[in-house]
């Protein structure tokens, strides 16, 4: 039976005023979907067909069946959810249309990238130019790609950043090998639009919690997460004066819908909740302020500011959702019930 709280999630962004009748009877192809944040894209749409009949079929590609399997499990045996075991750096082989794609494939987590960066580029630069490659032979309607903050770089100020700012990036230090691909495959998507007429839009997430990443993937708020689950306290890595933008998932996905639905092609957008700005220390606050069960406390270890998660993090990244805003959409969740949705999903009691 599906987790009752991405259950709820689901039936949140279907009952989101989209023009969900654009998908109708279409196929949705979503690179990546194992990825806790696409795959809620399955969700979205399996919980359409669900709800209002729409006849949409879903291609979820993933690289481990054994994740998809596991992630998947409540869908297994549906006509309308195909999964297609594949790295998204080999040529698409799909049969019949697809109207929509979202590409979505990138390594999670920041270690993951630290080890590997040679899949973490080729992940999203070849593997966007598969999907683009596939959207050109399919004449499709729509197409999404996630991208990331990390685009913009360190900028001198510390305003919120909006889709026009440009910011230092050194292409030489490998560290930055997620950020420059991202912007190598914005570029791409650009390149197709112009030579192919893809109608490709662009999505910039700032940081999005909710259910669904390993406890060890190495995220801020899934750190916290791991570390409530095994006692009281958080244990800060830094002074926790890092202030970062959070948003909930659903509020996340409903945005990035919306850009692929009513977002100008060519063009990318921030998905940013401004109310859900906190420092890094607020947020471990507020999260273990709605503990139920304990009452913990953060505790500080200064030993571990040369970690990789720590070494070189900027100190400001909040977004500007102006340009997102004017297309309608609008954010749900509070901060405060975006992380008590979050803790329950883990099993960590509440407060009410």
């Amino acid at each position: 039976m599906l987790n009752r709280i991405i259950a709820e999630d689901a039936r949140m962004i279907t009952d989101c005023p989209l023009e969900w009748e654009r998908f109708r009877n279409k196929t949705v192809l979503i690179s990546g979907a194992n990825g806790y944040v696409p795959s809620y894209f399955v969700h979205t749409f399996i919980a359409l067909n669900d709800r209002f009949g729409m006849g949409i079929k879903i291609i979820a590609v993933c690289r481990s069946r054994e994740r998809a399997e596991k992630r998947f499990a409540d869908y297994l045996g549906r006509e309308d959810l195909i999964l297609v075991i594949s790295d998204i750096c080999e040529p698409l082989n799909i049969e019949g249309d697809v109207h929509y794609y979202i590409h979505a494939a990138s390594p999670a987590g920041i270690r993951s990238r630290h080890d590997d960066p040679v899949a973490t580029f080729n992940a999203n630069v070849k593997g966007c130019e598969n999907m683009l490659r596939s959207a050109v032979s399919k004449g499709c309607e729509g197409f999404l790609m996630l991208s990331s903050v990390d685009v913009y770089g360190r900028l001198e100020s510390a305003d919120r950043i909006k889709e026009t700012d440009i910011g230092v990036l050194d292409d030489l230090n490998v560290r930055n090998v997620y950020s420059c691909a991202k912007r190598a495959a914005e570029m791409l998507c650009c390149a197709y639009h112009a030579k192919h007429g893809v109608p490709v839009k662009i999505v910039r997430p700032f940081q999005i919690i909710g259910p669904g990443p390993e406890l060890d993937d190495g995220r801020l708020h899934i750190d916290f997460i791991s570390q409530m689950l095994k006692g009281p306290d958080i244990v800060l890595k830094s002074d926790g004066s890092a202030r970062r933008t959070f948003m909930y998932i659903t509020d996340a996905v409903t945005g990035m819908l919306t850009v692929l639905l009513k977002g100008d092609e060519c063009s990318a957008y921030n998905v940013v909740c401004e109310q859900g700005e906190a420092s890094v220390l607020e947020l471990a606050e507020l999260m273990l302020s709605l503990r139920g069960d304990v009452k913990g406390s953060v505790v500080f270890d200064y030993e571990k500011r040369n970690s990789i998660e720590v070494k070189g993090a900027l100190s400001v990244v909040t977004g500007c959702s102006d340009k997102l805003r004017g297309t309608g959409w609008a954010p749900v969740l509070s901060l405060r019930d975006a992380s008590k949705r979050m803790m329950e999903y883990y099993g960590l009691k509440t407060v009410d």
